[in-house]
């Protein structure tokens, strides 16, 4: 299964949990784009290596999720923000499986270490 699959899978979990203090969001900077196209983005404030998911807890607290298949490895830029968020403290975790199994269950355990009802 590809990356975004497993996403998008992910996503209809969390929405079937209603967790009512949680909010997430993806912030779509893969692709392919003109050079122009980036740099206007970057000027706007894109980041390369951005995780694929933000989570939004209540008190303001934000944990950041880098999905990755079996197969995936981080890139260079997606490294570099794991390293930041380390500096800043910001919980980044990096979930990793080939499938939605895999993967659910790891997204329970933050949900577990971070979410209060």
């Amino acid at each position: 299964m590809k990356e975004y699959q497993l996403q998008i899978k992910l996503i209809t979990y969390l929405k079937t949990k209603k967790l009512s203090k949680l909010r997430y969001f993806h912030i779509p900077n893969q692709g392919i784009r003109s050079f122009k196209y980036k740099m206007l983005l970057a000027s706007m404030g894109m980041k390369s290596g951005c995780p694929d998911l933000i989570l939004e807890f209540k008190g303001g607290k934000i944990v950041y999720i880098e999905l990755k298949t079996n197969k995936g490895s981080l890139s260079k830029s997606q490294k570099l923000w794991e390293t930041i968020s380390n500096i800043l403290k910001t919980p980044h975790y990096v979930l990793k499986g080939g499938t939605f199994i895999d993967l659910k269950k790891q997204l329970d355990d933050i949900l577990k270490k971070h979410y209060k009802a």
